[in-house]
């Protein structure tokens, strides 16, 4: 399967820019942090902005996000990668949580991490 860099971009000729697995497992993964959970109705599982931004709430916030994020993989086919885990990291502002976001390679083992921030609510 190719994989296209986020967001997408077009190089001379009219043809996509294409990049590693993982670079765009990762930019669709920050994608995912930013969209609220149901709100695109092709993968329902598709984002967790919404248990991101109630991590102060709720102690198990990144875990349900891990879980939906490896079911929206499941739902689109994306069965080489898997989020590992997602944890909470101590911000340096109080207004915003960053999370450091850990992917897998099932096939190697290979990990590959972002990191994201999200306002709090």
């Amino acid at each position: 399967m190719p994989f296209l860099s986020f967001p997408l971009r077009l190089r001379e000729g009219g043809t996509l820019h294409r990049t590693e697995e993982s670079s765009a497992l990762l930019s669709f993964l920050q994608t995912m942090a930013l969209t609220p959970g149901g709100s695109w109705a092709a993968c329902p599982n598709f984002g967790f902005r919404d248990l991101l931004e109630s991590g102060r709430q709720r102690a198990d916030s990144p875990r349900l996000a891990m879980e939906r994020a490896n079911r929206a993989f499941d739902d689109l086919g994306i069965t080489d990668y898997r989020v590992q885990e997602i944890v909470r990291e101590n911000a340096q502002r109080t207004d915003f949580d960053v999370y450091s976001i850990t992917l897998v390679a099932t096939r190697s083992a290979e990990t590959y991490s972002t990191r994201i921030s999200t306002e709090s609510v």
